[in-house]
Order: structure tokens, then C-alpha cells, then sequence
């Protein structure tokens, strides 16, 4: 390629990546000589083909600039995938796909008033965040999760951060040996991303990983809770090999059995556990505060890297949770919500019973707002796209489907009116 050709290519990348977008004035001819050590000639054929190909234009005694031909033509793009999308996008009468909180129990009008306290603490909001996360938050994560998971640790033993994906990654260079690492399923892509990124093989199901990513209290997608007995095989399993558990502890807070569900980091008090928590589905989706309570036995290790990590959480966020637990606001909030929820599932159990009994079978696990169901009959995949409620098809074949619907966000006067339109959509 000849040398002018590559200066039109540069410059065509860069007008076409948006670096130098519609109007931008381009460097002038000596400038480009003088960053592209190319002589004055190639600058110059370079520019009269750009210009030739409506890239840029010139301008007399004033330069080149870029042309809008580029805008123009992703304004197009845009515009038909707009149009596109316009004509696939169904309008649905009930929605059973999404899971979300029920806004007739949202804590939003107490969380703003959290929020603006917060935000009035000047000497605090003035300084950087705490790397590991502020004290007083992880002296009352340390109480809460007493409290609720009769797990014993301290302050010094939880790492705030913003979602998992930044405790994940700092975990990771806490973990000796053999880097391999196991998921329950696929569903777990942002989790297996990070340690893929850090070198790990991933795999699924294969208790012979030395690590082993567990949700005990959410095992499948319809909310089925690990068994005792599974739970001790496992803790023994990851003692005799020395691997490591983490368990994260989704959907614990909506386990609606009246049998006890305890952590796994509880039953061995953190040998071979890293604990993973969350205030997001409890509390708000949009407050990204999570947690991890380190294993027992690297807290030293943990001390000599954590000024390498910065805290990720928002301040402000973490000091209006800190007095939001304090309160007891926290355990009030959930208390509301698990009755709605239950009353909710409840319902919608049992009008997926009076729909559908005889032709499918129906999953409802102990924990969470998804129920599966499992129908045959002909078309039945096609049936179910069409269909104006929207449900979340997992598996189909020619002549069956598996779909979950979820009770979260739906109204609950209108759960059943949903089941009888689904049901009369299918027939």
C-alpha cells in the first residue's frame, strides 16, 4: 500500500469510528506531516481523495473539514433499524417476562429521604471513598447478616463494591492454585466473563473445579432451594480437595419455605466460603451496593492489596444504607414484601393449576417470583409468541414448550385475567 493510501485509510477510520465527526476542521497539511512522518506530497494526495470521495471538504484560505456524508449515512442506518424495530416489537396486554419489584411496596419515597440526609454530609462527601467501603455500612452489613444468615463476621471481613462483577474481580487475586472454576449454568455470562478475562477455565456442573460458584437459595429458574444433604456433601467436598465456594446468596431473602435455608458460610464459619450479597433486588434495582465477606484465613493477604482496588460504590449511596439498616427500615421493607409476593405466587399457582392441570406440569420452586410451566399441544412455541401475554420461553420443540411467567411486577388483581388470556390464546 502506497504511503498516501494509508494516510486516507487513517483518516477514513477515523472519521468513520466518530474521533473525527461531521464539522470537525482536520488537521492542517503540516500538522499531519508533522504526526504522521510522512512527507508533504502524501498529506496532500491523501487529503484531495478523501475529498474526492466526499469524506471532507475544502474550505479556501480556511482547510478541510469533515463532511457530514458519514453522519448521514448512520442517520439512515439508524433510522431503518428504528423502523425495523417498530414493526417486531409486540405490544402485549399482560407482561410475565419481567421481574422487577412491585411498585406497590417500593421503599423510593423513604430511600430520597435517606438520600438527601446523605448528601448533607459535606466533611464525607468531601473525601474519597473508603477502598474497602465505609465502616459504618460494613458495621451494619456485619449485624445484618448476623441477624438474617447467622453468619458471624466482622467489619474487617466485607468488601463493599458496586454489583459483583468488582468483588469477583478482586476475589480472584485472593485465590491460589489451580485456576479453574465452575457455574450452575450458562445464565452466569458476567460472572464467567471475569474469570475468563483472569485466565480461569470455565466450566459447568463439574464439582472437580477448584472453584465452585453456588446459589443456593435460587438452584433453578423456577426457585428450587439446595437440600440439606446437598450442602454438607458439598462443604465436605470443598474440605477434603481445598476448593474454594462462593456462594452467592440471590433470592435468600424470598425463600417463602418454612424450613431453614442456612448459608453455607455459616455452617463452616468462612473455611473454604466467600460469601456474595446484594442490595439491589431488596432494596432498589438502580442502588448498586453489593458485598463480599472474604474467606477465613486471607484477611492479611487482602490488607496488602486492597489499597489497589478503589471503591466502586457511590458514597453517598453507601452512607444512606448505612442509616436505612440502622433504622430497621431494611427488615420492615422486606417483611412487606414477602407477604405481596407470597400472596402473589400463591395466586398465580394456583390459577396455572385451574388453567392448565391437565395438560401441563407446573414448577414452583421455594424461592423467587418464577414458576415454570411445561405444556404440549401443536404449534405451541408459535402460539405462545403471538400470544398477547408475554412469557419467557426456555425450551421448545415441535410440538412442546417450557416457559416461565413471573408474579413480580404484574399487578396482582391482574394475575389471574393474564393466566385466562394466556390460556385462551392457546387453545
Amino acid at each position: 500500500m502506497k504511503v498516501y493510501e494509508q494516510v486516507y485509510s487513517f483518516y477514513v477510520k477515523q472519521i468513520e469510528d466518530s474521533s473525527l465527526k461531521a464539522g470537525d476542521r482536520m488537521p492542517s497539511i503540516r500538522e499531519s506531516e508533522r504526526t504522521l512522518n510522512v512527507s508533504r506530497t502524501s498529506i496532500e494526495t491523501a487529503y484531495l481523495q478523501l475529498a474526492a470521495d466526499g469524506y471532507i471538504y475544502s474550505v479556501e484560505k480556511v482547510g478541510y473539514f469533515v463532511s457530514d456524508m458519514v453522519a448521514r449515512l448512520e442517520d439512515k442506518k439508524t433510522q431503518v433499524a428504528i423502523g425495523n424495530a417498530r414493526e417486531s416489537k409486540k405490544e402485549y396486554t399482560y407482561d410475565l417476562a419481567v421481574i422487577g419489584e412491585d411498585k406497590t411496596v417500593s421503599c423510593l419515597q423513604l430511600w430520597r429521604r435517606y438520600m438527601k440526609s446523605a448528601l448533607r454530609q459535606e466533611e464525607r462527601l468531601l473525601n474519597y471513598p473508603n477502598n474497602q467501603g465505609e465502616e459504618d455500612l460494613r458495621q451494619e452489613i456485619a449485624a445484618y447478616v448476623r441477624k438474617t444468615r447467622n453468619i458471624i463476621c466482622s467489619a474487617d471481613d466485607i468488601v463493599i463494591g458496586a454489583g459483583f462483577q468488582s468483588l469477583l474481580s478482586l476475589l480472584i487475586s485472593l485465590i491460589p492454585g489451580e485456576k479453574t472454576i465452575s457455574f450452575p449454568t450458562k445464565n452466569f455470562a458476567d460472572g464467567a466473563t471475569i474469570f475468563k478475562n483472569a485466565g480461569y477455565e470455565v466450566n459447568y456442573r463439574n464439582k472437580e473445579c477448584h472453584v465452585i460458584y453456588v446459589t443456593p437459595s435460587y438452584m433453578t429458574k423456577w426457585g428450587e432451594v439446595m437440600t440439606m444433604k446437598r450442602r454438607h456433601e458439598l462443604i465436605d467436598h470443598a474440605r477434603v480437595n481445598n476448593h474454594l465456594i462462593i456462594e452467592d446468596d440471590y433470592q435468600n431473602e424470598f425463600v417463602f419455605s418454612n424450613k431453614a435455608t442456612p448459608s453455607l458460610y455459616a455452617m463452616t464459619g468462612g473455611e473454604n466460603i466467600a460469601f456474595l450479597g446484594s442490595f439491589s433486588r431488596v432494596l432498589l434495582p438502580s442502588v448498586r451496593i453489593s458485598f463480599l465477606i472474604l474467606p477465613k484465613g486471607v484477611r492479611k493477604e487482602y490488607d496488602g492489596i486492597k489499597h489497589l482496588y478503589n471503591q466502586t460504590a457511590s458514597i453517598a449511596e453507601q452512607i444512606a444504607l448505612a442509616s436505612f439498616l440502622r433504622d430497621g427500615h431494611l427488615n420492615r421493607h422486606i417483611k412487606k414484601m414477602r407477604r405481596l409476593y407470597e400472596e402473589k405466587r400463591k395466586l398465580m399457582y394456583n390459577g396455572l393449576k385451574r388453567a392448565f392441570d391437565k395438560d401441563a406440569s407446573i414448577f414452583m420452586g421455594e424461592s423467587g417470583m418464577e414458576i415454570g410451566v411445561k405444556l404440549s399441544g401443536k404449534h405451541l412455541a408459535d402460539k405462545l409468541k403471538k400470544s398477547d401475554v408475554r412469557v419467557n420461553i426456555v425450551d421448545s420443540g415441535s410440538d412442546t414448550a417450557l416457559f416461565l411467567v413471573s408474579c413480580s411486577r404484574i399487578d396482582i388483581d391482574d394475575i389471574s385475567l393474564a393466566i385466562d388470556k394466556l390460556n385462551y390464546g392457546l387453545q
